[in-house]
């Protein structure tokens, strides 16, 4: 593997390479400080995965508009409370939004809310470039589902616990625990003395962060190879490939620390590699990796740590969710220049949307009619 890294603080920080930026945001939480006290003590796992180690309560979090001129915030505006909103996907006239265990979906043909009885901790969903199908990440039980547009019904599963990805480790011991959701399959472990937890109620049962196998945090389309998926396995610190037909996952990116986002763009693979505060772009035999550690504006009890949530493209520019920094951070690899844009301290940004006609979108009928839905 060729490996190369490149540092963001050196790059020149100016804040005028970028228009005026209009952003969605999903604020899984408005309180940042209690997720970072909850990070850092889990850092004390004997198994070494991070995350929480049993049920917490749902936090309040909401969608966000802003818009960005000159490095700064000008303008910003709650559009919704809701509980713990992570993914939230644009694709023209339609718009989708995961809370928790539910999806609000707003189309031309009307407003809906779904859930499905293997939805927990929902994280990102992604329209299909026809428009037709979307797919979404049940990380809390590691599990993939893709659904009609129209009649919302399943139109492909794929569990990872029945596809190489079952054995998960107790927070406490470091034993391995092997997961499923299938009786005989629990009896036969019985049988064997095979250390094991079996699923039967998805909807009664929970597993916490740092106790599932792969914790899928992210699922999107890939459109540059029709019938396959790309999946971040956040314990495991990879991207993989998943293909529709035969349900094989391929790694395509591998060595990232608690990644996000995993995309395909023009034939290299991108992530965020979150605990290592660096955004990944590359393939099996090379890499280059952006480093932000040495940015300021981290609070010096941080140390080391490094929190990148996510990242987007637009254009030749990238757009990153210090988590850390409070801050969002856009740079141009190319001409070597970045822009750091503070946000709200108790803000624990998840995920961006940047498109144009946002701002029509967020005042259009197609918004009000999503947000009467989460209201009730």
């Amino acid at each position: 593997m060729k490996t190369e890294r490149i540092k963001l603080d050196t790059f020149v920080n100016r804040d005028d390479f970028y228009p005026r930026l209009e952003l969605l945001l999903t604020v899984k939480s408005f309180d940042l400080q209690a997720i970072r006290q909850r990070y850092i003590a889990s850092k004390q796992n004997k198994s070494g995965k991070a995350g929480s180690v049993e049920r917490r309560k749902v936090s309040e979090g909401g969608l966000v508009y802003v818009a960005i001129e000159g490095g700064k915030i000008v303008e910003e505006r709650v559009l919704a409370t809701l509980a713990e909103p992570r993914g939230i996907q644009v694709q023209g006239d339609l718009l989708g939004i995961s809370s928790e265990n539910t999806i609000y979906l707003a189309t031309p043909q009307g407003t809906r809310s779904m859930t499905h009885p293997w939805f927990s901790y929902i994280h990102t969903l992604d329209f299909n470039p026809d428009r037709t199908r979307f797919v979404v990440a049940s990380s809390g039980l590691d599990c993939l589902f893709e659904f009609d547009l129209h009649t919302l019904e399943v139109t492909w599963e794929w569990f990872g616990w029945e596809n190489g990805f079952q054995i998960a480790h107790d927070p406490a011991t470091n034993s391995e625990i092997r997961l499923t959701r299938k009786p005989a399959e629990a009896a036969e472990f019985a049988r064997q003395e095979i250390h094991h937890l079996l699923i039967s109620d998805p909807q009664a049962q929970v597993l916490p962060t740092a106790k599932r196998a792969a914790f899928i945090n992210s699922v999107c389309y890939d459109t540059e190879n029709p019938g396959q998926l790309l999946a971040t396995f956040f314990h495991e610190g990879a991207v993989y490939a998943i293909d529709m037909a035969s349900g094989e996952a391929r790694k395509v990116l591998g060595g990232l620390k608690t990644p996000h986002g995993g995309r395909n763009l023009q034939g290299k693979f991108f992530a965020t590699s979150t605990g290592s505060g660096e955004v990944v772009i590359g393939n099996p035999a090379e890499e280059i990796r952006y480093d932000f550690a040495g940015l300021a504006g981290k609070p010096a009890e941080l140390g080391e740590l490094e929190w990148l949530q996510n990242s987007v493209q637009m254009g030749e520019n990238f757009i990153t969710i210090d988590s850390n920094r409070t801050s969002l951070v856009i740079f141009n690899p190319r001409q070597q220049i970045y822009s750091r844009i503070p946000y709200n301290h108790d803000w624990a940004v998840q995920d961006i949307v940047q498109q144009e006609g946002i701002t029509q979108l967020v005042n259009g009928p197609l918004m009000s009619s999503l947000l009467e839905k989460v209201k009730k």
